[in-house]
């Protein structure tokens, strides 16, 4: 995935809130498919055609549908790996038996991938004043309590991003799909903060892109 390698460290900084779900309305066009690569883009797909993009003149929603996985099997980011102005995140545990992770999701949304500049859509794409006019969302935030976990989430035209632009040009954008992991899924504010907030960078996440 070297999109997800080239630049998009800086994403980890980012405070995000819980996506809230919105049906679209609009004239929709046909679902689209792409395999999650293994984390960084290196090793095994973590699932076949597991991420999922539906566009509308409106907005876009995105899912994923992966085997969760296995708690000490995978490399972990730690705690600290947010920008110095995020909002804390707790300590890293690996999940014992009976203990589940939490994992978040995220749309990398590059309005005109023709104008990233580089031949590729990465973080040059995200600055304020970029051509391409890319920006960021969480999508979701899920505890693994199952064998899979499902992540689903909706981006509304021109609803505001966490940086960059918002979204303007739903059935041309191009659209990467990042899952980042959180560790041990934790209890009261601890959780929360797990499940909204950014965590890692991108030789840690799980990803997938959609090119228009």
């Amino acid at each position: 995935m070297k999109w997800l390698i080239a630049g998009l460290a800086g994403l980890a900084g980012i405070i995000v809130v819980a996506a809230i779900i919105v049906v679209s309305t609009g004239d929709t066009e046909p679902g689209e498919r792409a395999d999650i690569a293994g984390q960084g883009g290196e090793g095994s797909v973590l699932a076949v055609d597991g991420a999922r993009l539906d566009r509308a003149d409106d907005g876009l929603v995105v899912g994923a549908s992966v085997p969760t996985p296995t708690p000490g099997s995978y490399e972990y980011p730690t705690g600290d790996m947010v920008a110095k102005w995020a909002t804390p995140h707790p300590d890293v545990e690996v999940g014992g038996p009976g203990e589940p992770e939490a994992f978040t999701m995220w749309a990398i949304i590059f309005n005109y991938p023709e104008l990233c500049t580089d031949d590729s859509c990465d973080l040059d794409d995200l600055a304020e004043g970029a051509a391409a006019k890319g920006g960021v969302y969480q999508a979701d935030g899920r505890i693994a309590e199952e064998a899979e976990v499902e992540f689903v989430g909706s981006i509304r035209l021109g609803q505001p991003p966490r940086t960059g632009s918002a979204l303007e040009n739903p059935l041309e954008a191009e659209v990467h799909l990042a899952i980042a992991p959180h560790g041990k899924a934790l209890s009261g504010a601890d959780g929360w903060r797990q499940l909204n907030g950014p965590l890692g960078n991108p030789t840690l996440w799980w990803a997938a892109t959609f090119s228009s």
